[in-house]
């Protein structure tokens, strides 16, 4: 009962908060973009405490590109990592983190850690994008290009960052094969 009054909860308050913005916003100003982002992650992140969002197994295997660091480390993906653990954005994900003692299996819940968080940004990217082409196929071209940079940022940048961390896991940890 509790977490079904959650999961009410937690829709209703998203679903007034997007139609307030869809009211009191202008649709393509960078607010608007801004809470059409940030709400369903928000939103999301609430539920998945309930429901895990999860992906198949063999989407989170990381490809021969991906295992040294190198293209994510391209794209930015340590200022982004600098900024997650030392700024007031750590609070929302504070089980990030390797532990003082890592033993296999808390080398395994944080990996399957890693991969639900993977898993929560890359639903809400893939969702956000169809938002944004939605706008830009009405011709709301403003919005389209304010949805689509806060999504990389806000969506885009975490999956990178977990699929980054979970190789420098694997390097460090052998074990983890």
């Amino acid at each position: 009962m509790r977490t079904t009054a959650l999961f009410v909860g937690a829709t209703a308050v998203f679903v007034a908060l997007m139609a307030w913005a869809f009211v009191a916003l202008d649709t393509a100003g960078i607010w608007f973009a801004f809470v059409v982002v940030w709400l369903p992650m928000v939103w999301l992140g609430t539920v998945s405490r309930l429901v895990t969002p999860r992906l198949p197994h063999s989407w989170h295997s990381l490809r021969p590109f991906e295992r040294d660091g190198h293209v994510y480390e391209l794209l930015g993906v340590r200022v982004v990592k600098r900024l997650l653990r030392r700024g007031p954005l750590a609070v929302f994900n504070p089980h990030l983190h390797l532990s003082a003692e890592m033993t296999p299996e808390r080398l395994t819940h944080l990996e399957q850690r890693m991969c639900d968080a993977e898993a929560s940004h890359t639903i809400l990217l893939v969702a956000t994008f169809g938002v944004a082409a939605f706008e830009a196929a009405v011709g709301n071209w403003s919005a389209a290009a304010w949805v689509t940079v806060f999504n990389v940022l806000l969506n885009g940048y975490p999956v990178m960052l977990q699929r980054y961390n979970r190789a420098l896991l694997h390097q460090r940890f052998a074990e983890l094969g």
